[in-house]
């Protein structure tokens, strides 16, 4: 499995690598812009990322504007779809409304993001047996 982690912290990156180590290659980046030329180049490239682990807030392009972008890159190229987990210290209802109805993603963490809780998210979404 091929996962993107967008978030500012790098702390915040590296905690969520540690669910994906030995299931996933993880890529980081540090900014909505970032993250959607990676995506536009892994989209360009024939392929995408199985997996985008998205923060909402960031400095410059939140998490939501980003998740807009991605999908518009996406549906410029049928069949390559991320799943996307919106990952936030918010746990705003507004937030979560926001993210799952309206951005397109397909499920929402809050963070701290417990191992069980990642772990059951991969499962419900197809993606624990997903290979790197």
């Amino acid at each position: 499995m091929k996962a993107l982690i967008v978030d500012d912290v790098e702390m915040n990156r590296e905690l969520l690598a540690i669910h994906l180590e030995g299931i996933a290659l993880v890529t980081f980046a540090e900014s909505g812009e970032q993250a959607l030329g990676m995506v536009e180049e892994a989209l360009q490239k024939g392929g995408n990322f199985d997996l985008i682990c998205l923060d909402i807030s960031m400095p410059g392009m939140d998490g939501h504007e980003t998740l807009k972008n991605i999908r518009s890159l996406e549906a410029a190229h049928p069949g390559s779809v991320a799943k996307v987990f919106m990952v936030t210290a918010s746990s705003s209802p507004d937030d979560m409304i926001e993210a799952l109805m309206s951005g397109g993603c397909d499920d929402y963490l809050t963070k701290p993001v417990m191992h069980q809780s990642f772990q059951e998210l991969l499962r419900k979404h197809g993606l624990e047996s997903c290979n790197s």
